[in-house]
């Protein structure tokens, strides 16, 4: 799995199909990939299940009882317009397609849906998702997610101490400043009597982990991070 798709086992999605089997299946799929699916075969249980559970991401049919996709769609949207919607439908024609743009959908995957083509879709929407998951992305390659504190690099994790993460952290919280030698000695090493020299080999062994480039040195004030998040 590669490390835009670990990203989905910390996420929520919500389901709404009506076929049984369909449902049944893609549910078994999203599994995988995903920490928790929501699943209900009509737009009406999907609307409560939305407000209640406030899922990360809606995957949805659009030919359902009730309340079809389409509607279920505008309802979410005036919640909230920045989740991402994908569609499903068994139909491809123009008349649909402007339906699903005019209702604000990230995502319209026709049906039957292929593994690869489902997959291609989460990876579209993952970057608007990062307000609700908290992902940061650096210009190398570099995908830092917060709620698990794992930094990415080629869809490999990059291995982190305990204080390089706390550095790390210091310095994503703080990118629109310059950071004082004695502010980052307080936040690492709040109990213990330490040396510059120790803060030195700290950040030097953080930047050859995330980039030399990524950490600025101010001469006379400190450290910033060289990055627009």
């Amino acid at each position: 799995m590669d490390n835009d798709l670990q990203i989905l086992k910390k996420t929520t999605i919500l389901f709404v199909e009506d076929d049984p089997l369909v449902l049944k299946q893609i549910t078994s799929l999203l599994s995988i990939f995903f920490d928790k699916v929501l699943t209900t075969d009509n737009g009406q249980n999907a609307y409560k299940l939305y407000e209640d559970e406030k899922p990360d991401i809606i995957l949805s049919d659009i030919e359902m009882p009730k309340v079809n996709g389409f509607e279920l769609f505008y309802m979410i949207r005036t919640l909230n317009p920045h989740i991402p919607i994908i569609a499903l439908s068994a139909y491809s024609d123009r008349n649909m397609l402007l339906q699903a743009a005019n209702a604000q959908i990230d995502a319209y995957i026709v049906k039957p849906v292929e593994l690869g083509t489902l997959l291609d879709a989460f990876r579209k929407v993952i970057p608007k998702m990062s307000v609700k998951t908290h992902l940061y992305h650096f210009e190398n390659n570099l995908i830092y997610n917060a709620h698990t504190e794992e930094l990415f690099k080629d869809s490999k994790i990059i291995d982190l101490g305990k204080k390089e993460k706390i550095l790390l952290k210091l310095f994503i919280h703080n990118s629109n400043r310059v950071i004082e030698k004695d502010e980052l000695i307080f936040q690492i090493w709040p109990h213990e009597d330490v040396t510059e020299s120790a803060l030195k080999n700290l950040l030097n062994r953080l930047r050859n982990k995330i980039g030399f480039e990524l950490i600025l040195s101010v001469k006379g004030s400190g450290w910033r991070l060289n990055a627009v998040l």
